[in-house]
């Protein structure tokens, strides 16, 4: 059995189980988190997304994109695409919620695993970048992989 075979079967499925309030949900993610991590958070939530990534990998863009309306992170779409480069925009009432609630709300936990989504299906070093239009209620993730560096 390979190592994504374990992390697969280890993962718990996304398909079932209770749906919580989004209020439950941003009183961890604005409030709690905020607290707990400090001034290092936006760091550790990218790291934190990047290894939620690897519990979940996925294989296709449209696998992700369902993971984040089955996660309640919003709606994702592909925004434009390039070869080495995919800008992607997350929308949706828990977006608008967030900004409202917390002017400093940040989706680095979000871009974490949405690199690490892109590195496992390109099989090369990929980055991914948050971008706020806070008055539209919409983020931009840029995935950056680099077709040079393997893995």
């Amino acid at each position: 059995m390979g190592k994504e075979e374990k992390i697969e079967e280890n993962a718990p499925s996304i398909n079932n189980g209770p749906l919580i309030p989004a209020f439950g949900y941003e009183l961890i993610r604005e409030f709690l988190l905020d607290e707990l991590l400090g001034k290092e958070g936006p760091q550790l939530l990218y790291w934190a997304g990047k290894q939620l990534g690897r519990r979940f990998p996925l294989s296709t863009i449209d696998e992700t994109i369902a993971f984040f309306r089955e996660a309640g992170w919003g709606d994702l779409r592909i925004a434009k695409e390039s070869k080495d480069e995919v800008k992607m925009e997350l929308s949706g009432e828990l977006i608008q919620r967030r900004y409202s609630i917390n002017e400093q709300a940040n989706f680095q936990l979000e871009a974490g695993f949405l690199a690490f989504q892109f590195e496992n299906m390109k099989k090369a070093v990929s980055e991914a970048y948050e971008e706020q239009k806070k008055r539209a209620n919409i983020v931009y993730f840029t995935i950056k992989t680099d077709s040079k560096d393997l893995l």
